[in-house]
């Protein structure tokens, strides 16, 4: 009896992990087609058809390509919410946690264009609807940011009149769209150039006059 329960459950997880696996490839296929094409223009034919699976299995998992889109964000901006806590836990101060999270976000949108591309699109799109959760981890990832802006600034480690949360999405802008920039425009300037010009603007920004 003992044994037969034992394969039930493990069965169960056996195809736990296949729908997790068959979501995720789904959502891998419609970042790089809705990167490629834009929202407005990615079906979901391309994205099964990149994704190598049926129809009926997609829509399985989904039940609109909205709802791929917003997973997308959702997911995405979430792990990297979830990235800045750990960031700023270790961090010995505002400015310190602020430039790990500048640099792991650019990296993030460096090593992955289609997300950032899509990122941005979504950010501008008219007429957009995201979901709760999507509307919550885009304002618990600009929170974080401004935590440790008003960290850094009740310290006197940078400039005084800087409003929080004016700098927090100035900062989450300035890191997508120059970093779609140097991807697309700039070919030549490598992943730790970039990175490094990023972390000297930010820091040159905000700093505090001797």
């Amino acid at each position: 009896m003992v044994g037969m329960i034992k394969a039930a459950v493990s069965q169960r997880g056996e195809k736990g992990g296949k729908a997790r696996a068959t979501r995720a490839l789904l959502l891998d296929a419609a970042v790089k087609v809705i990167g490629r094409k834009g929202y407005t223009g990615a079906t979901v034919d391309e994205i099964v058809e990149e994704a190598g699976v049926s129809k009926g299995l997609a829509y399985y998992h989904f039940k609109s390509k909205a709802e791929m889109a917003s997973s997308i964000l959702d997911d995405g901006i979430g792990e990297l919410a979830d990235e800045f806590v750990a960031i700023a836990e270790a961090a010995d101060s505002g400015p310190s946690a602020l430039i790990g999270m500048i640099e792991r976000f650019a990296v993030k949108i460096f090593e992955n264009k289609e997300f950032g591309r899509f990122f941005v699109s979504e950010l501008w799109r008219e007429g957009r609807v995201w979901s709760g959760s999507m509307r919550e981890n885009e304002e618990r990832l600009l929170g974080l940011i401004r935590e440790q802006l008003q960290r850094a600034k009740d310290g006197g480690l940078i400039r005084p009149e800087i409003d929080v949360d004016f700098e927090a999405v100035a900062l989450v802008g300035m890191v997508l769209t120059t970093s779609l920039y140097y991807i697309d425009e700039k070919t030549d300037v490598s992943e730790r150039d970039f990175i490094d010009n990023i972390i000297d603007f930010v820091r040159h920004a905000n700093v505090c006059p001797e």
